[in-house]
């Protein structure tokens, strides 16, 4: 009766072995786990901005000393009609932005959509440091309407 208590334990213990093998060489060991990073959602105003305006306000928004403003922390940005304008009609000629003199040409993007419009502008008056509210669809609508009139 030993002997078969005895087959009997090994049988169980190598059954129960190979059926922890298996469990363990269908997990993946940690290094082989991927990481997923949760997806940061991008503004979709930050698109048209890096298509648009970084050229000449580069990505930090700081522009170009005696060339092409800040859109950091400025009162330029405070005024909603003014910067629909702006992009509407370009600007030329001299300005002052946070103290600093400028006096050169911003092409017109009369020619993006009145949503693209809103969104880059909201981009830009919520980041580089500025906390100003969005512009909407109907804002840049309305600019443009007065100044087909």
């Amino acid at each position: 009766m030993k002997g078969i208590y005895g087959l009997i334990f090994v049988f169980v213990f190598i059954i129960s072995s190979c059926s922890e093998s298996k469990k363990e060489s269908t997990k993946k060991p940690p290094e082989q786990v991927k990481k997923t990073e949760p997806m940061q959602k991008t503004h979709p105003g930050k698109m048209i901005y890096m298509q648009f305006c970084l050229a000449c306000h580069m990505e930090n928004g700081q522009g170009v000393p005696g060339l092409y403003p800040t859109l950091v922390k400025t009162e330029w940005i405070g005024d909603k009609t003014k910067m629909i304008e702006n992009v509407l009609k370009g600007l030329e000629g001299p300005i002052i932005v946070n103290g600093e003199p400028f006096n050169n040409v911003m092409a017109k993007l009369d020619y993006l959509g009145d949503k693209e419009i809103a969104d880059v502008l909201t981009y830009i008056r919520s980041n580089f440091g500025n906390n100003e509210d969005a512009v909407t669809i109907s804002e840049v609508s309305a600019v443009r309407a007065s100044l087909t009139k």
